[in-house]
């Protein structure tokens, strides 16, 4: 048995794929300790719940928001005046430290203190920590890249100061790393190529046959074709304006639009204004309220259709694969999905599970949402595809394996 401490700058219940890491050592055996803070007030409540069915401990820096503790705001003060002093970045390793992340001191402290055989990050405030934690306790440490960070900025804007700034401690540290991981392929090779590092592992965002219903739902002859959406937030430039304009072109078909999170203020506003320009009916667009992390794939098996329409704006979004489709082949969802780079194979792979289309191809979205809802029949046969592929190769189940057997083999080496 080893002690693994996995380092976020975030928390558990907006960070599925940590959980999903902590509970696999867990149960291979490993004593398992995660570093967190809190960022989303709402979330406070999601975690509590959480953590009540976890063996593994969890311990928060960096204070509370909804405690008015003065440790946050000092940590929320140092924060915004760090990011605001671009110019003294070169000047000082620790301005640049209080620039990349809120917490960085106190997750670093905290896992300096905390004696483990492995230290895991996450993101870069997580990478940064791990090192000094590693390098003060003679350990090892490793890197799950979530996404590809410095890879994270608009195309049309190019890169900011905050992403040279990732990129720079990126450069320093994974290359020390003892392994890393990626979400996927694309964003593997991309690790890969900008920093010269091993190709990372990929450990697809994928979930326990656990949190599916347990059984696939039969199509309803007739009625409403409905179509699901998911995220943290729901605002525009999401790929929903696709939907939207596609439903629009469906005269006659009665299709529903039911997105789960919370709003980017404003957005809502001008999303329904769109809707109502394309001819879409206020009660065709339905919102619900965010949903526990392990009840995602349940919620979806509500609907018919899972979307997943990433829009190539950023490096990362063009190669990653969100947990949006693995949720969906959970939860015996037909999928659609945008034919970006990350996204593509996916979908080859799936076949008849579900169709992509080219970004802002509307016509083409329009085109594949009629045949399903005239064909309910073949729409049953993309839902049955989408669950037997979650059943024998898209979960977490067969996926966890890979990453305890890169884990044990790190530590397997060292011994």
């Amino acid at each position: 048995m080893a002690r693994i401490c996995l380092l976020t700058p975030g928390q558990p219940s907006v960070d599925p794929r940590l959980v999903k890491e902590a509970d696999a050592l867990h149960e291979a055996g490993h004593e398992v300790r995660v570093v967190c803070s809190h960022m989303i007030p709402w979330a406070d409540a999601a975690d509590r719940e959480l953590l009540q069915t976890r063996s593994w401990t969890c311990t928060y820096v960096g204070g509370v928001f909804n405690g008015r503790t003065a440790e946050y705001w000092q940590t929320r003060l140092r924060y915004g005046l760090a990011r605001r002093l671009p110019l003294a970045w070169p000047l000082s390793d620790r301005l640049r430290r209080y620039a990349v992340c809120r917490v960085l001191p106190e997750l670093a402290g905290v896992a300096m203190r905390t004696k483990a055989d492995l230290y895991i990050a996450h993101y870069t405030g997580g990478l940064v920590a791990a090192a000094d934690a590693a390098r003060a306790n003679r350990a090892l440490f490793g890197f799950d890249a979530e996404d590809f960070e410095s890879g994270s900025y608009p195309l049309a804007a190019g890169p900011s100061q905050m992403d040279r700034l990732v990129e720079r401690f990126e450069r320093r540290y994974l290359p020390c790393c003892s392994y890393v991981t990626a979400a996927s392929p694309g964003i593997a090779e991309a690790y890969n190529a900008r920093y010269g590092i091993p190709l990372p592992t990929t450990i697809l965002n994928v979930f326990p046959l656990a949190e599916r219903p347990r059984e696939l739902l039969a199509v309803p002859p007739d009625g409403p074709l409905r179509l699901y959406w998911f995220s943290q937030t729901i605002g525009l430039g999401r790929g929903l304006e696709d939907v939207i304009q596609a439903m629009g072109l469906l005269k006659g078909c009665e299709i529903e639009l039911h997105v789960r999170g919370r709003w980017t203020p404003g957005d809502d506003t001008l999303l329904f204004a769109l809707a109502a320009s394309s001819g879409v009916g206020p009660r065709q667009v339905v919102a619900h309220e965010p949903g526990a992390p392990d009840q995602m794939a349940r919620l979806a098996a509500e609907c018919d259709v899972g979307l997943a329409v990433e829009q190539p704006v950023s490096q990362n979004r063009q190669i990653c694969l969100t947990n949006k489709i693995f949720t969906y082949l959970l939860a015996g969802n037909a999928v659609i999905a945008t034919a970006t780079r990350g996204q593509r194979l996916i979908m080859e792979t799936i076949g008849d599970a579900g169709f992509s289309y080219e970004p802002g191809d509307v016509n083409a979205l329009a085109i594949g949402l009629r045949h399903w809802y005239e064909n309910r029949n073949i729409l049953q046969h993309a839902r049955q595809e989408s669950w037997d592929w979650g059943t024998r190769r898209f979960n977490w189940d067969l996926e966890k394996k890979k990453l305890v057997q890169q884990v044990e083999a790190i530590l397997h080496d060292r011994r």
